[in-house]
């Protein structure tokens, strides 16, 4: 029983956020007619004062009929220069179509510690209302470390007093 208990702490150690750090950019238009590009770059999004697990999505924003391209999300560590590209899970074929929701994200994973800013680049189709991107990234409990430990010694006593 001591061990399912561990267990379960162990499963919401690893689980457990702070929040959620969000960052919205909509004022994207096209005057043009033939797509006009845009670049945001060096967007400040957190810091970690230690190596952390991470997990991060962005959309395309959805107001009327929506027309924003997306084409690159990275995320950058200012301190170390560590670079993550984000991975496109729902695309639109603009060829074919003007508007479409896109999603972009990264599961989790293990950030060093430093200053996370955002770029992101791609295309505004919209000629009527401003568009854009919503990114959001989910932080870890700042004694989410502590409270793994705990269960996972919590875990090993339970098993060795079993065995004893």
């Amino acid at each position: 029983m001591k061990a399912l208990v561990a267990a379960a702490a162990l499963s919401l150690a690893t689980t457990a956020f702070a929040g959620t750090v969000t960052i919205s950019r909509e004022a994207y238009m096209d005057d043009t007619g033939d797509g006009t590009p845009f670049v945001e770059t060096g967007l400040k999004l957190f810091t970690l004062d230690t190596a952390s697990w991470v997990t991060g999505s962005l959309f395309s924003s959805p107001g009327g009929a929506p027309s924003v391209d997306v084409q690159s999300v990275f995320l950058h560590n200012l301190t170390t220069g560590e670079s993550l590209s984000w991975a496109e899970l729902v695309a639109v074929n603009w060829s074919t179509t003007g508007f479409g929701l896109e999603q972009w994200a990264f599961a989790s994973r293990r950030l060093g510690a430093g200053e996370w800013t955002l770029d992101v680049s791609g295309t505004a189709w919209s000629d009527k209302v401003e568009q854009g991107f919503n990114a959001s990234i989910e932080l870890p409990e700042p004694d989410a470390g502590a409270l793994a430990a705990v269960a996972i010694l919590g875990a090993l006593a339970a098993t060795r007093r079993r065995k004893a």
